[in-house]
């Protein structure tokens, strides 16, 4: 069994079922995942929608869903008693899971560490105690667990494989019309309707303040699979509709957001995976994220570290600008965008950056898919899976 509640947990499942699938035939996967997770083999009667919810107030709001997923899956449990349950990221829905697996005797591997560096800290001591094995990102994540007795691998991230453009930044140019002296900006509002819903608004407010302060600017928004035209239409700003191309010269685009990071000038990112995906492409950007007022006082009140976004983290240090809660404004971005289209030293500074991020998640202890097969052992062994 294998679940995964958002994106960027679908990206982590879909690569390691096909990596099983190499290593193991014979295998029937049931669970929760989304389109890339279904593509190799995934049987759900739910997607990552249904699970992909941030936030105090915005998970209240959720939980009658969530209590209906989370019913299934201890039914699939208790029916089905997997070989093994795979949880990725999800951490307050996924570790509820993993307590209930283990009164049915199956064993836990949880993929993604929860950000207990960041806040509570007290769980690591918890974690060890649900799961039989922790699989992480980052290496500077196994020092977090080392005195809880936890078996913990660094697996690397995969992004530091996977994010590579299908084109290179001229083909992309010429597909989308650019001439040599246009400036692009991409935008990634994030997969959640409710990143959409608040970061939309202010980054086409701010792409029509660029447009006018620079000309010769054109704006991509890169849709996420996760979100549908109807949720782009429902959070498009009214007095945005209709507007004049020479005032906002933009359009959107669906699947193509790792070759329109490669040719992006700058890039207007939600704080998440993407950053991430963003700085291996090699983007110039600035992070964004906007919650609820509520999630957002008690958030700041209890995280400690002083970055928000994966890229920052990585590098331990301010490579990128960031711009939280009321900063998400069309003054600041504005100027942090312009700087980016006119600052080359600022930019060859940020690649540079860049590069030592990718290092650092390149580097990988085991294969993720090594570890799984490794904890499958007995089953392999019986026959329930024939190992290649």
């Amino acid at each position: 069994m294998m679940v995964a509640g958002e994106a960027s947990g679908d990206l982590l499942g879909g690569a390691l079922l096909a990596a099983l699938h190499e290593r193991l035939s014979n295998m029937r996967v049931i669970g929760v995942g989304g389109q890339r997770m279904r593509a190799q083999g995934l049987q759900s009667d739910y997607d990552v929608n249904d699970l992909a919810v941030i936030g105090l107030v915005e998970v209240i709001r959720r939980l009658p869903r969530l209590k209906q997923v989370m019913d299934y899956l201890t039914r699939l449990l208790q029916q089905e008693r997997p070989a093994l349950l795979i949880t990725i990221d999800l951490p307050d829905f996924n570790f509820i899971l993993a307590r209930r697996a283990k009164k049915f005797g199956v064993r836990v591997v949880h993929y993604v560490s929860p950000q207990v560096w960041a806040w509570r800290a007290g769980r690591v001591n918890k974690i060890a105690q649900w799961v039989d094995h922790l699989m992480v990102l980052f290496p500077f994540e196994l020092a977090v667990y080392a005195h809880t007795g936890l078996a913990v691998t660094f697996v690397g991230h995969p992004l530091s494989h996977l994010a590579v453009a299908p084109v290179d930044r001229m083909e992309m140019r010429q597909r989308l019309g650019l001439s040599a002296d246009e400036k692009l900006v991409v935008l990634l509002p994030g997969s959640r309707h409710g990143e959409l819903s608040r970061l939309l608004a202010p980054m086409l407010a701010t792409c029509r303040e660029l447009q006018r302060r620079l000309g010769r600017v054109r704006f991509v928004l890169a849709l996420a699979d996760t979100l549908s035209m109807t949720d782009l239409a429902a959070c498009w700003p009214a007095e945005l509709v209709g507007l004049p191309k020479k005032e906002l010269p933009i359009s959107w685009r669906r699947g193509e957001t790792y070759a329109l990071l490669a040719a992006a000038d700058a890039a207007l990112v939600a704080s998440g995976t993407a950053t991430l995906e963003a700085a291996l492409l090699g983007a110039p950007m600035v992070v964004v994220y906007r919650v609820n007022r509520l999630t957002y006082e008690i958030g700041r009140r209890v995280i400690r570290v002083p970055y928000i976004s994966l890229a920052n983290l990585v590098a331990g240090y301010g490579l990128v600008k960031e711009r939280i809660q009321h900063e998400v404004n069309v003054a600041c971005l504005a100027d942090d965008l312009e700087a980016l289209l006119t600052d080359t030293d600022r930019v060859e500074q940020l690649r540079a950056g860049y590069d030592v991020v990718r290092t650092s998640l390149a580097h990988a202890d085991r294969d993720p898919a090594d570890v799984v097969v490794e904890l499958l052992g007995g089953s392999a062994c019986e026959g329930d899976f024939s190992v290649h």
